[in-house]
Formats: structure tokens, C-alpha cells, sequence
């Protein structure tokens, strides 16, 4: 029997093997963290972009309410001064610019002689993503005497 060998002799190198898998594990949290970081900065942009559409939506119908009624159709209709104006306000947002997220109106006939029934859609890209994943508010209101 060996008396010079020691029951630690066995066990050498396993403080280092545990202090790696130990920062694994923190290095895993770590990137956790991080992922979880970039996901809420991107729902906050998100929602940023959305409020956006909302308040170019908004400004746009309260202006048809200024408006006169019966020239709706004429003025807000792609081609129209109101729709130019509009189109412009628009391209503040990611991919506004682009001919294919271009915001859509469109005035018809509302339930009463006095009215149209407005539909404005805003469409927007958002950065880092292909026009497939397009982002889009759509409202309908109706503009006149009900």
C-alpha cells in the first residue's frame, strides 16, 4: 500500500471545474438579461411608432371635421392638398418615405345625407425589418351629421 498518496490527490483541478461551470451559468443569466433588455427597448419603439400613427390618424380626421363636408372626398383622397399634407406628416415615421407603407383615406357615403364614413390607414416599417413585417393603425370615423 501506497501511505504517501492522500485521499485530495484525487479531487485536484475540481475547485477550477466548478468555478468554470459557475461562470457558464453566470455567463448564461448574463445574455438572458441582455435579450431580455433588447426585447423591451424594441416593444417601447414599437409602441412609440403606434402612438405616432395614432396622433398623425387623429390630426388628420380632426381636420376633416374643420373641413368642408362636401369637398371630403376631393381634398383627402390620394392627390389631394389635404392627402399631400397628410403624406408628408406620414414619412416621420420608419419607412413612411417608402411608396409602399404610403398612408391610405378613403371617404364614402356615411348612414346619413350629412355624413362620410373616413377610413385612414398608416402603415410603417420598423428598423431592422423587411416591408413583409409591415406595422399599420387603421381608424374609421364618421365625419359630418349623423
Amino acid at each position: 500500500m501506497n501511505r504517501n498518496h492522500s485521499p485530495r490527490a484525487g479531487q485536484q483541478g475540481s475547485f477550477l471545474l466548478e468555478a468554470l461551470i459557475g461562470i457558464l451559468v453566470f455567463s448564461f443569466g448574463v445574455l438572458g438579461l441582455v435579450g431580455l433588455q433588447a426585447q423591451s427597448i424594441r416593444h417601447i419603439n414599437d409602441a412609440q411608432y403606434r402612438g405616432e400613427a395614432v396622433y398623425l390618424a387623429q390630426s388628420v380626421l380632426s381636420k376633416m371635421w374643420a373641413d368642408d363636408q362636401t369637398t371630403l372626398a376631393a381634398k383627402y383622397q390620394p392627390g389631394g392638398a389635404g392627402y399631400i399634407q397628410f403624406r408628408e406628416m406620414v414619412k416621420s415615421l420608419p419607412g413612411g418615405a417608402d411608396t409602399a407603407n404610403a398612408p391610405t383615406i378613403t371617404v364614402t357615403a356615411g348612414p346619413s345625407v350629412g355624413s362620410s364614413l373616413v377610413t385612414i390607414s398608416v402603415f410603417w416599417v420598423m428598423p431592422g425589418e423587411t416591408a413583409a413585417q409591415q406595422h399599420n393603425y387603421t381608424m374609421q370615423a364618421v365625419v359630418g351629421l349623423n
